[in-house]
């Protein structure tokens, strides 16, 4: 299951990146590890980014193809 198949408010685990070597490096520099908790808080209409929440404090918007190559837990 990828992160863009979550619904707004569902907190999970990262299990995985992408083998995508951009959007990897992408996520290590915000901050983003596997097993680390993440939660989708908004999905912007047409395709638009979605607005996630990493922890308990840090908001940021990723692309749907970047949050299409995260793994989470099912």
């Amino acid at each position: 299951m990828n992160l863009l198949e979550l619904k707004v408010g569902e907190p999970r685990l990262i299990k995985d990146f992408s083998q995508n070597q951009s959007v990897y490096f992408k996520l290590l520099s915000l901050g983003i590890l596997p097993g680390d908790e993440i939660e989708i808080m908004g999905k912007a209409p047409f395709g638009g980014p979605i607005s996630i929440k990493h922890g308990s404090q840090t908001f940021l918007a990723l692309r749907r193809s970047e949050a299409k190559q995260i793994e989470v837990e099912s």
